[in-house]
């Protein structure tokens, strides 16, 4: 079973329109609306690929309503913690060349008896779960420390922790030694807090965290593919090259193939491979939706793996 933990999750809406100008009434063409949020993402992918999975976290409102809706019609196993006020609403508008903007919406604040109601239930379902994801941003007033101690319970019942967040809530949560966690780039500069310019800094960077204490690490780069490091070995991931509609989950589908990959036995290298074509089935899919399994089925052998010193 993989256990995913998403505190802050959302509805992403696209809207297509033929042009954006500021200030005019714009025409949509067409709309989808997904649930999101990093780790709901997870457990939507890893679902896909048929692996039993369950989403946990917080939701709230009329938008969290749609997530729960949404996740029922796929499928996805859940439980869901409610909070007042309104899970967050990300819109994203993509005119006719392509181009998106994004409007990410804020979450609610979350009480300290609803952080306990999902701490309980967290634990209770521990103990089902090979490896739990804890994935995506933290709700306002909620202690940066609350990964590191989630990393830290699920390693205590022997639970494979994977992380993929950012800010100081990552950086307290690498302390705790994750098992493996998926910065992008841009996440692991500001994790590091310092810039990675080409490939080589970014292989110095995943070889850094896994000194710190993380067992593995995977540095994705978009279209050129990620950087992973664990103990004395490194690889080079390249996957095919697909037309790229959007970005949105894409990441989080390739955290969904490593987990699937590594909770069903296969090896480091295998779970790469399912992670990266995961990653561009969904990158290849349209709006804020993700690749099907047959996507992923299809690029997997095209998936290039090179083992670096």
């Amino acid at each position: 079973m993989i256990l995913t933990l998403t505190v802050n999750p959302a509805a992403d809406q696209t809207l297509w329109v033929d042009r954006v100008d500021p200030g005019s009434v714009h025409r949509v063409q067409g709309s989808q609306i997904d649930p999101a949020g990093k780790g709901i993402n997870v457990s939507r992918m890893a679902h896909r690929l048929g692996w039993p999975t369950i989403a946990f976290g917080f939701l709230a409102g009329d938008t969290g309503k749609i997530v729960e809706k949404a996740l029922h019609a796929e499928g996805v196993q859940h439980h869901f913690v409610r909070v007042p006020g309104q899970t967050r609403l990300n819109v994203t508008v993509v005119d006719s060349a392509g181009t998106a903007t994004s409007f990410f919406g804020p979450g609610p604040a979350v009480p300290a008896e609803g952080l306990s109601a999902l701490d309980s239930l967290l634990r209770f379902w521990l103990h089902a779960g090979r490896i739990l994801v804890i994935a995506g941003s933290l709700p306002s007033q909620v202690s940066e420390s609350t990964y590191a101690a989630y990393v830290r319970a699920a390693r205590r019942q022997g639970v494979k922790v994977f992380l993929d967040a950012d800010g100081p809530a990552m950086r307290e949560g690498v302390d705790a030694a994750p098992d493996l966690i998926k910065p992008n780039v841009a996440e692991a500069e500001r994790l590091l807090q310092r810039r990675l310019p080409n490939d080589a800094a970014v292989v110095q960077a995943a070889r850094e965290l896994v000194d710190r204490g993380v067992g593995v690490v995977v540095i994705s780069m978009g279209a050129r593919g990620a950087i992973c490091a664990s103990g004395q070995r490194g690889w080079r991931v390249r996957p095919p090259v697909v037309e790229r509609r959007s970005t949105v989950g894409s990441g989080d589908s390739m955290v969904a193939g490593l987990a699937v990959a590594l909770a069903r036995g296969d090896d480091l290298v295998a779970a790469l491979k399912l992670g990266a074509a995961a990653g561009a089935a969904s990158a290849a899919s349209t709006g804020t939706g993700l690749g099907t399994a047959e996507a992923v089925e299809a690029i997997l052998p095209h998936v290039e793996i090179e083992a670096f010193a």
